[in-house]
């Protein structure tokens, strides 16, 4: 089932901000592994294969896991 012109326009409205603020987080990501990621070396490999490999997913589970973790321990550390 076809979607009529406007619909289609609606849709690309909306799916718009999602696709930008993916490509934004996976940019961002890369460059704190790139940068600031001194996690061991198996951590970043496996780091590499989900950011490459997995796209928006992998970036996800790597913001999650290792960026925000590190994020808040430095937090807490200039904290205190």
């Amino acid at each position: 089932m076809a979607l009529t012109p406007d619909a289609r326009s609606v849709v690309k409205l909306i799916l718009f901000p999602g696709i930008l603020g993916a490509a934004v987080l996976w940019v961002a990501m890369w460059y704190f592994w790139f940068g600031f990621d001194r996690s061991h070396y198996l951590v970043k490999t496996l780091s590499f294969v989900l950011l490459f490999f997995l796209g928006p997913l992998g970036t996800l589970i790597y913001y999650f896991a290792t960026y925000r973790r590190l994020v808040l321990r430095a937090a807490l550390v200039s904290a205190a």
